[in-house]
């Protein structure tokens, strides 16, 4: 992040007229930042504090239990990296006296922990899309194709695997002593080893990669989802009570639809994440340090308001689509009532 002042201010100077004038991008940071994005990351945390608590009572003997309970866990770590970065980007914070340079503490600290846990939720999403394309495909053999056991499996491989192609970052980088010439004086700040910078670069570029391959699958995923669903609901209707049978229950029906749901706010929330880096690999200028950087800070502020936001919401689909969810969550709520009055 280029800055003509280290000393914890959040003001951004360019050479060039910027697109978006500097003081109107400093408020729209705090704003976005701070108060929006901090918001929707702390009862964020606690919702997905209550799925984690609701699918592990349901038990793990079914596929989609495991693996929107492994979602919720990825969404929390998201949604707790970014909490910190939105107390990092608060002014009490950035313009204290610390010898730090906050941009790459939160670089370091947030940027990259909520690299790991947002593609791990796009590949959980991208799978559970998956497996429902196959429960409406193959409904009698998607259970022996899909089991509990390889499901736990799928999802460990993808912890593992996003967690490995980011590992090498942390290798390459940390926090240590760093001479800033802007303010004559050695801070805390990033620290490269020997080859370093070309290390994190294709740490980069495989977790950009990772990104738009998850997210486009998840589409793909979606749009065969939404069209098997339409003909197997105009096939129900037209058959004989045996077909109908051996077509999808109604439980399934609930959980497909429930998936959809998931899908599409995951699209419509990492949407202008994915524009975005399609416009920093066509359009030079549009970076961190280009002409355009005030435009690039604004566009990444909102994408990562509603990454945040897609992690937070899921909740909502889960209690007005899931039977068991809702009666687990309104019994948890009736004892806690209970104990308040007692």
């Amino acid at each position: 992040m280029s800055s003509g002042n280290y000393s914890h201010t959040l003001l951004f100077e360019q050479d060039k007229e910027p697109l978006i004038d500097d003081d109107v991008l400093n408020v729209l940071i705090i704003v976005l930042y701070v108060a929006a994005m901090g918001s929707v990351c702390f009862f964020g945390i606690i919702f997905n504090a209550v799925n984690i608590y609701v699918f592990f009572k349901q038990g793990f003997k079914d596929t989609v239990n495991i693996t929107l309970f492994s979602l919720a866990v990825s969404d929390m770590g998201a949604l707790v990296a970014l909490l910190w970065a939105s107390v990092c980007f608060n002014p009490l914070f950035a313009q204290s006296v610390l010898p730090v340079v906050y941009q790459d503490l939160v670089y370091i600290t947030s940027g990259w922990p909520t690299t790991i846990f947002a593609r791990i939720s796009s590949w959980i999403t991208a799978f559970v899309t998956f497996e429902r394309c196959l429960c409406i495909a193959l409904p009698l053999k998607v259970k022996t194709i899909i089991t509990p056991r390889r499901t736990i499996y799928v999802i460990v491989s993808i912890y593992i695997g996003v967690a490995a192609c980011v590992a090498p970052v942390f290798y390459s980088i940390s926090l240590g002593p760093k001479y800033i010439s802007e303010v004559n004086m050695t801070m805390i700040g990033i620290v490269y080893i020997s080859h370093g910078v070309f290390i994190e670069g294709i740490s980069l570029l495989i977790s950009v990669f990772s990104q738009l391959v998850s997210f486009f699958s998840v589409i793909v995923c979606t749009v065969i989802l939404v069209q098997t669903l339409l003909i197997k609901s105009r096939w129900r209707q037209s058959s004989s009570s045996a077909a109908k049978q051996e077509s999808l229950s109604n439980r399934d029906m609930k959980v497909v639809k429930m998936v959809l749901s998931i899908a599409v706010i995951f699209i419509v929330c990492f949407s202008p994440s994915a524009a975005s880096i399609f416009a920093m690999m066509s359009v030079t200028e549009y970076s961190i340090d280009g002409e355009y950087q005030n435009m690039f800070l604004l566009i990444w502020a909102i994408s990562f308001l509603l990454v945040v936001t897609n992690s937070a919401v899921n909740i909502f689909v889960y209690y007005n689509m899931s039977s068991k969810f809702k009666e687990i969550i309104d019994e948890m709520f009736n004892r806690m009532r209970g104990k308040c009055r007692a």
